[in-house]
């Protein structure tokens, strides 16, 4: 695994021989994980491995993994990125990010959609718990979920080879496991590492605008040095993703672990637990538990609205960095010492340091290193067309919905006002191919590229605007809104088209079949079968 080395590593070596470093400790701190968690792995025994076919022709769970069994106490292989692959789609890479859940199955809300049969709606979740470890669980799936491991090689039915995961309880899963959801055609495997340029992305046919060059220039540069680094711009301009991406580039062996300063209790007994922790026993039915600021120990603490850090945090934060003060877990015994986490720091705020009111010496250190001004979308309305094509891809990829927006679809969008920066773009063009996909599977002709027209995205956005500001819509508007953005002839079967409809969609695309035929919401074969049968040519 490539790691980078924290300045002053190639001393603490030495200092380690004999004598003790000043500042804090770059050990990499256990908290004592495994003495404070005492985490329960789940065992690779007591395993049948026979799958039994049914009268039904289905294969039915013998033999069980047994959840919480002591094993041997060998290193955890924590994973970082998900290798994604289903019959009949491109291979996915999908990054690992421990305040993020993952759910897989075959229903559109899913993380990740598996089209196959064999995958319930809601098969699986993928969740990093607070000892550090990663867990499946199996969501009472109809047809299961197996686990293995990726270099074990089979032949035949894998899951007459994999283990059978028990529904409804939670499975520790590290580097090299592999699970089958359903059938071997639906798998998952877990990567210790994101493997360089294999995440999905579209390769844009269009250069950035020079702030979108400006801001992956100081990525890069921030990427290169573990510096403080602080992030200005408006709410939905995309400061957390800008975070990741710096984490991601630089290589850092630890976590990225977010605290949303928002949301942080105010009673101090809490806020220790949610910082550093508990032992276990600290308060009634208490389970040991790590503290945000060692769970971003030698990787990346992002303060997402600083500006709302309490200020017994900001004293925590103080004492972290400066490697002063108490950092015991709440209910850790009195004698009880461990170093203090090292961690990149990176944070966010809506308004300038000087006026966030924070501790004027802990301002001082959030600015030390590098500041990023987030360009407005509006002052990168040429970067629109690229973001769609982002969005529009991750969908494709992720959810499984095929579309397109029409050309004078996304000019509007490059001139509309967007408050809610890239966030509610990225949100309008989600629901726009949802609503769309849901009206060609109202008409029976699903599994057909969607095409987004300008219609459509007008009429969704008529719909928010009178659902926020509730203004009263005229009667046009109101029809516009209740009519389902589709043409008219889609809504026909094949055979009951027209000859006029098919000269009118062919006229309109200048005899492009492809265009008229997803206009048409046809296949192309069938549109030329059409028109020979009206003699079109």
């Amino acid at each position: 695994m490539t790691t980078r080395k924290w300045p002053g590593d190639e001393q603490g070596e030495e200092a380690r021989e004999g004598e003790t470093l000043s500042g804090p400790s770059l050990e990499k701190t256990r908290i004592s994980i495994r003495a404070l968690t005492e985490p329960s792995r789940d065992p690779r025994v007591n395993w049948t491995s026979d799958l039994s076919s049914t009268s039904g022709g289905q294969l039915s769970v013998l033999g069980e993994l047994t959840p919480e069994q002591d094993v041997e106490d060998a290193p955890y292989r924590e994973p970082r990125a998900l290798r994604v692959q289903r019959e009949g789609v491109e291979e996915l890479i999908v990054p690992l990010y421990p305040d993020r859940s993952y759910v897989f199955g075959r229903a559109p809300e899913s993380t990740v959609v598996f089209p196959h049969d064999a995958v319930s709606r809601q098969h699986g979740r993928l969740s990093f718990r607070e000892d550090h470890r990663w867990v499946y669980r199996d969501l009472n799936s109809r047809n299961h979920s197996f686990l293995g491991r990726s270099e074990v090689q089979v032949e035949g039915d894998e899951r007459r080879h994999f283990q059978g995961i028990r529904a409804s309880r939670d499975h520790v899963l590290e580097a090299g496991d592999v699970i089958l959801l359903g059938n071997s055609r639906s798998r998952i495997t877990l990567l210790e590492e994101v493997p360089h340029g294999l995440v999905a992305g579209p390769r844009s046919q269009q250069a950035g605008s020079p702030e979108t060059l400006r801001l992956e220039r100081a990525i890069n540069v921030c990427a290169r040095h573990h510096l403080p680094v602080f992030l200005l711009g408006k709410s939905g301009t995309g400061k957390t993703f800008i975070a990741r991406e710096i984490h991601s580039r630089s290589q850092l062996e630890g976590n990225f672990v977010i605290l949303n300063c928002g949301r942080l209790p105010q009673d101090t007994n809490a806020l220790t637990s949610e910082l550093l922790g508990h032992v276990k026993g600290a308060f009634t039915d208490a389970i040991s538990r790590v503290g945000k600021l060692y769970s971003a120990n030698r990787g990346t603490l992002f303060l997402d609205e600083v500006e709302f850090l309490p200020r017994l945090a900001q004293d925590f934060l103080i004492d972290v960095l400066e490697g002063t003060g108490s950092l015991a877990p709440l209910g850790a015994p009195a004698d009880y010492r461990e170093p203090p986490p090292r961690f990149r720091l990176i944070s966010a705020s809506k308004v300038p340091l000087q006026k966030t009111g924070l501790r004027p010496d802990l301002t001082q250190r959030l600015a030390t290193g590098d500041v990023i001004i987030l360009p407005t979308l509006e002052e990168r309305r040429e970067d629109i067309p690229n973001l769609v094509e982002a969005f529009l891809h991750r969908l494709k990829v992720e959810q499984q919905y095929d579309a397109e927006l029409t050309s004078d679809a996304i000019a509007f969008l490059q001139k509309a006002s967007w408050p809610g920066q890239i966030r509610e773009l990225e949100s309008t063009v989600r629901t726009v191919v949802a609503r769309e996909v849901a009206h060609q599977s109202l008409e029976g002709i699903e599994h057909r590229r969607a095409v987004i027209t300008l219609e459509a995205v007008k009429s969704y956005l008529l719909q928010r605007q009178v659902g926020f500001e509730g203004v009263e819509p005229s009667s046009v508007a109101r029809a516009t809104m209740t009519i389902p953005a589709l043409p008219a002839s889609v809504r026909k079967r094949p055979a009951d088209l027209t000859r006029e409809e098919l000269q009118g969609a062919l006229e309109k695309h200048q005899g492009n079949k492809t265009r008229a035929a997803q206009e048409l919401g046809i296949a192309v074969n069938t549109l030329k079968a059409r028109m020979k049968a009206f003699g079109l040519g």
